[in-house]
């Protein structure tokens, strides 16, 4: 996906509205694929689509391997 830090720090430079979702939180990936699914119903570009489901994949795999780490966001 286009540089993550990139788009935070440009909209923390901007002051623009900006959500994160870590990769411990146990809500990360069923967030990620209804953002997805939003972006595919709003026509946005395959590369988008395809970038974003590397991040989900990546996210999956992270929960996976270490789930000692996942947990409920407080």
């Amino acid at each position: 996906m286009k540089d993550q830090k990139a788009i935070l720090h440009k909209c923390l430079k901007n002051d623009w509205p900006a959500f994160v979702i870590s990769g411990t939180d146990i809500c990360a990936v069923e967030a990620m694929e209804a953002y997805l699914e939003v972006a595919r119903q709003k026509g946005c570009s395959k590369e988008f689509l395809d970038d974003m489901q590397l991040v989900i994949d990546e996210m999956r795999q992270f929960q996976s391997e270490e789930p000692e780490h996942i947990k409920v966001p407080d």
